[in-house]
């Protein structure tokens, strides 16, 4: 393992070449950084289809760069540092000295005005920095939001010196930001993920601690309610520490469809906290907890149908890829009709089991179907589905009939608690397929209704 933590740039050396491995959103937004501040650039993809026309001249073979005149070497999200397997520009910028870093380490080095809001954790990290950049746009700030999140952020213009970015990280990004030095960081949660990249549960919380490590000596640690989060801790800091309770979640936050649950309650917790340390008032706060209408695929209402005066409801949340995430949606609704399956990233859905007393059948499909059956069986009703589609209109045929039945509101809920790529191209594509198909069962519905 590669100890990137220990491998930062010269404090006072100025970048002025860099190579810049992997080509999606993240290598062309620090591509055109890069440039914008005069920066020999050299890139690479090992797609060749992947580099745009534009920057065809700078593109050179990885082995080909000038690696002892490097300064650093950018890589994006998707490459691997070192497991399952480093990728042989991994090896050469060890054998050569020459820094791994982040799209978010390039941005620090090349901007270093404005404040940073640093936020991660396995699951509710991008609800709860959309929501913090909202709360706080909505006092007035000026904000930039961004990282794993969707933007990178070094497509972002600056929000200036009086301007907070706010930022999700992923472990992968934390492990290649060594001068992260935020003035507020918070941490969600932790529990076992992208372990194929990390090798161990020590090496993932590592990764994760590594957001508190350098919090500046007048900032703000925030930790969720999770008392092992306490062993994340850096052995020495300054800065104020403060552990998320109940009482720290705006009264208005229940009042929002966006955030249903006790796992959303605490990400708006986390959110106000942040938005505290910046004096927003609590008055800002909870006026702009009502007006956020949360984020795709997660959580998301995107169909529903009155039947007989009750309720069928349909919630995309195609975002939750593992079992953490996707108990914590079964902790959110009741009469629930859950479509679940896909690439299975754990062999176990131990917290979804502790969560199927509102469960009224599950409807497994994907490679992950016989896994999930196997996990689930004899805890709740259970039936088979060809794929996705198969999946969602047994659910919506099933809860359609029980809140007819029963007069009671009822959910369809796609939370897969497993990746997406054994059938799509990312957990977007799933979760708009499920939409759109929700959106026509519904329709159907609300036609007959009318006649």
């Amino acid at each position: 393992m590669i100890d990137f933590q220990n491998m930062p740039l010269k404090e006072q050396q100025p970048i002025r070449k860099i190579g810049i491995l992997g080509l999606g959103k993240t290598g062309i937004a620090s591509i055109k950084l890069a440039l914008r501040n005069n920066i020999q650039t050299y890139i690479f993809d090992d797609k060749s289809e992947n580099v745009p026309a534009e920057f065809i001249n700078l593109f050179l073979v990885y082995t080909k760069w000038p690696w002892n005149e490097l300064d650093a070497v950018v890589f994006s999200p998707g490459v691997p540092t070192y497991l399952p397997k480093p990728h042989n520009a991994a090896l050469l910028s060890k054998k050569f000295n020459v820094p791994i870093i982040s799209d978010v380490e390039l941005v620090i080095k090349l901007q270093t005005e404005s404040k940073w809001v640093a936020i991660t954790g396995t699951n509710g990290k991008s609800t709860t920095t959309a929501l913090t950049a909202h709360i706080l746009k909505s006092s007035g700030k000026l904000v930039s939001v961004g990282g794993n999140l969707g933007t990178s952020m070094a497509e972002l213009d600056s929000p200036g010196k009086d301007g907070i970015r706010v930022v999700e990280l992923s472990s992968y990004q934390l492990e290649i930001t060594p001068s992260l030095n935020p003035d507020v960081s918070a941490i969600l949660n932790l529990s076992p993920d992208h372990l194929d990249r990390h090798g161990s549960m020590k090496n993932y919380a590592a990764a994760k601690a590594a957001a508190i490590k350098n919090v500046k000596s007048e900032g703000l640690i925030i930790l969720g309610n999770d008392s092992s989060l306490l062993k994340l801790l850096p052995d020495e800091y300054t800065c104020q520490l403060h552990q998320i309770t109940q009482t720290d979640t705006p009264h208005t936050t229940q009042q929002n469809f966006a955030l249903s649950g006790s796992h959303n309650a605490e990400n708006a917790a986390v959110a106000a906290s942040i938005c505290r340390y910046f004096d927003v008032s609590e008055q800002q706060i909870n006026e702009a907890i009502l007006s956020f209408e949360g984020l795709p695929h997660r959580l998301q209402l995107v169909a529903s149908c009155n039947l007989g005066g009750n309720q069928l409801r349909v919630i995309n949340d195609s975002k939750a890829t593992n079992d953490a995430a996707a108990s914590k949606a079964l902790s959110s609704f009741k009469h629930i009709f859950w479509c679940a399956g896909g690439l299975a990233k754990e062999n176990q859905l131990t917290n979804c089991i502790e969560q199927l007393s509102e469960v009224e059948r599950v409807y497994l499909y994907g490679s992950s179907r016989g896994l999930f059956q196997s996990e689930l069986s004899g805890s709740v009703p259970i039936k088979l589905a060809k794929n996705l589609e198969d999946a969602t209109t047994k659910a919506f045929s099933d809860a359609k009939k029980l809140t007819i039945e029963n007069r009671v509101d009822s959910f369809v809920l796609l939370s897969p608690a497993a990746a997406s790529f054994d059938s799509y191209e990312n957990f977007e594509a799933r979760g708009k397929k499920f939409s759109d198909l929700a959106k026509k069962l519904c329709q159907q519905v609300n036609n007959m209704e009318a006649c």
